[in-house]
């Protein structure tokens, strides 16, 4: 259980970085094409000072997060092969940095403090432990790794410190002349100038030269002091020669002597750091590749280590071979690494290892490094920590047809539905499609869940998401499946399932229904038949988002006419009636409402029988509820359905009504239903005696 807790920790840190590299990879994004627009640098220039300002600060910030998510897995106990993997991350990403990515946003300054200042805080040499044992020893200079730790502290540019541990022989030798010596070479020590104490590199330049002077003199002297320091010692020549080969190349050192500096220097990046300090403390960054080829013929790297070979080719220059190398060593850092260095210009040209090409991003058909590590990165985000959304962001900063297509793979993956649909996350896929302008994708999937939701009988957001969708088709098979569990269920299960559409379609589906019954009442040839894709002409909606029921916004589009919402206008005309049937008081407005259903082009002729049939409680009811002119309407339209029920149409005319009869005798709905409109033909002629009777009702 405990290992349990410590991987979801991980998991969660790790998430935790993923998510705030990515806030400043956007931020990276959004700079830099605000700076190319600001630059004028439309032609693939290298960036203004500014804009390499601006990268640096987005570097300092990636920095920080890879510490910070070093220091939440250290806390938690993470294994330390894992924190040193960690760690080389920080190192390489501050290392290209320093280089590449300068706070003046030039570069053109000295670069041996800088990178000092990088090794010594990655690399950290000597330690304060030795320190304290070599302090502790009386006398220092007696402890054995006395004289390696103050040679250590002259290549890490510690000079003070090395000045101070010096001064156990100014202060404890019996020789004057050793004093002597060991209080000047400290003062040379103390006294060195650093390029950053200096305004400009000129002041610098002639600081040094005159030291370096000094340092030079004193080393000539070295060997006359020491036979001074014997004399006075009365020592062997074995302690003179010793304490001659310490001094001098401690001296040789200061002196820049490039053979004591690869000699003493632990590794090849110490060596480096110490060159261009000490041998060439005036260099620039555009001259450090020569210097690393010189070091490392000398001291090899460690090519075992990817880690090594990352860092040797950042400071050999060759920038995307750095970040090609980072691809095997870390992802995450092959893919940050590259986009940064891209911005910078530094990828110019680099096109993506042999399998990993799969675009059409570079202008000769090749996929761009920087774009193939995105892709790759995005993929990794997806399948190994399900950020789905995350990793479209990435592909978004790629603007080729290859990207779209991935984005457009990862939203129709993303899973919608587990039992119920999971609305959120369908709510967060749209949305993510709307940020990014993949209009096509939204009616792709709004017509998946609509389809989806009928077949759960979810009819209303089913309408909803095929209006999103634009899909006339499938708002008018929803329709259809609302009217099949009417047959199969009855009243109760259809006006159920009426009520779940959003309320604004159903008051659009209402206006489409009054917009035909008042078409078809203006009509002088009323005995014209009723055809059920009639175009009212009305305009069902504007192309704005209107709020629907559970939180659900729909877009209603002026391509959904009336023949579109027909199916639905009928609907909720058909559930009206229901509602006002089932109150004996309201038998008058549900007559009415039946009336205007079986006049409107909204009603599909086949299924004027059910509602004769459902008229003849009205009809065979004491009151009187239609007028003569009704009453003659309603007898023409069951005459209609009569002789269509007698011809060669009879299904068309009869297949609702047995249907809907089906559940009372399965073996003779047929003949049930040729029954039932004949006792309706009959209700209606008794009916219209009666009302002739009583011309002066309310029609």
């Amino acid at each position: 259980m405990a290992d349990m807790a410590d991987d979801a920790q991980g998991a969660s840190a790790r998430v935790k970085f993923y998510a705030q590299t990515f806030t400043v990879f956007h931020s990276l994004q959004s700079i830099a094409a605000s700076q190319l627009h600001d630059d004028g640098a439309l032609d693939g220039g290298a960036p203004s000072v500014q804009s390499m300002q601006y990268f640096s600060r987005i570097g300092a910030l990636y920095s920080d997060e890879i510490h910070q998510y070093f220091s939440a897995l250290e806390s938690q106990g993470d294994p330390v092969e894992h924190l040193r993997h960690i760690q080389t991350l920080h190192t390489i990403f501050r290392l290209a940095q320093v280089l590449y990515f300068p706070p003046d946003g030039s570069g053109m300054g000295v670069v041996g403090e800088e990178l000092l200042h990088w090794l010594n805080a990655h690399d950290v040499a000597p330690t304060t432990e030795q320190g304290h044992q070599i302090a502790q020893t009386s006398p220092p200079h007696e402890h054995p790794e006395y004289w390696d730790y103050v040679f250590r502290c002259v290549l890490r540019g510690f000079y003070s410190t090395a000045a101070t541990v010096l001064q156990s022989y100014a202060l404890s030798s019996e020789s004057s002349t050793l004093r002597a010596l060991a209080a000047d070479t400290a003062q040379l020590l103390q006294s060195a100038p650093r390029s950053t104490a200096h305004a400009t590199e000129q002041s610098f330049q002639s600081a040094h030269r005159s030291w370096l002077a000094s340092v030079r003199a004193l080393l000539s002297s070295v060997q006359h002091k020491m036979d001074t320091i014997q004399t006075e010692l009365r020592s062997n020549d074995e302690l003179r020669l010793e304490l001659e080969a310490q001094f001098r190349c401690l001296l040789e050192l200061l002196a820049g002597v490039p053979e004591r500096v690869l000699e003493f220097s632990e590794d090849w990046k110490e060596a480096v750091a110490a060159w261009v300090t000490l041998v060439q403390p005036l260099l620039k960054r555009d001259d450090l590749p020569e210097v690393v080829q010189l070091v490392t013929d000398r001291l090899p790297v460690d090519g075992t280590l990817a880690s090594e070979n990352i860092l040797w080719a950042l400071m050999a220059g060759d920038v995307p071979k750095a970040v090609r190398l980072a691809i095997d060593h870390d992802q995450w850092l092959a893919t940050h690494l590259g986009d940064y260095c891209d911005k910078a210009g530094l990828l110019e040209g680099a096109s993506a290892p042999q399998d990993e090409s799969e675009g059409e991003t570079g202008s000769d058909g090749q996929t761009t490094l920087r774009d193939s590590l995105v892709f790759t990165w995005a993929r990794i985000l997806v399948d190994e920590e399900r950020l789905w959304r995350m990793a479209l962001s990435y592909l978004a900063s790629v603007p080729t047809a290859s990207a779209r297509t991935r984005m457009r793979g990862i939203l129709f993956n993303v899973p919608l539905q587990s039992g119920d649909v999971a609305f959120e996350q369908v709510e967060e896929v749209l949305s993510a499609c709307i940020e990014y302008g993949m209009d096509d994708e939204v009616r792709i999937i709004c017509k998946r869940l609509g389809h989806a939701l009928m077949e759960q009988q979810k009819y209303g957001l089913a309408v909803a998401y095929a209006v999103r969708a634009r899909d006339a088709r499938q708002i008018r098979e929803i329709a259809d499946r609302m009217l099949d569990d009417y047959f199969e269920h009855g009243v109760d299960a259809f006006v159920k399932s009426v009520e779940t559409i959003p309320r604004v379609l159903l008051d659009d589906a209402a206006s489409v229904a009054d917009a035909a019954i008042a078409n078809t009442n203006a009509n002088a040839n009323i005995n014209a038949n009723m055809n059920t894709n009639t175009n009212t002409g009305t305009a069902i909606a504007t192309a704005s988002t209107t709020d629907m029921e559970d939180g659900f916004a729909a877009p209603r589009s002026s391509i959904f006419d009336a023949a579109t919402f027909a199916p639905l206008a009928f609907h909720v005309k058909y559930c009206d009636f229901f509602h006002l049937f089932a109150d004996s008081h309201s038998w008058a407005q549900a007559a009415q409402a039946l009336y205007q259903l079986m006049t409107s082009a909204v009603t599909p002729e086949s299924f004027l029988a059910v509602l004769l049939v459902d008229a003849l409680p009205i009809l065979q009811s004491d009151r009187l509820y239609f007028g003569v002119d009704e009453t003659y309407e309603l007898l023409r339209i069951a005459e209609k359905v009569a002789a269509g029920a007698d011809g060669p149409d009879a299904a068309h005319y009869m297949s609702s009504l047995e249907r809907l009869l089906h559940r009372e005798a399965a073996q003779g709905a047929g003949a049930l239903a040729q029954e039932r409109l004949s006792v309706v033909r009959l209700a209606l002629a008794q009916y219209l005696a009666r009302v002739c009777i009583a011309p002066s009702i309310d029609s």
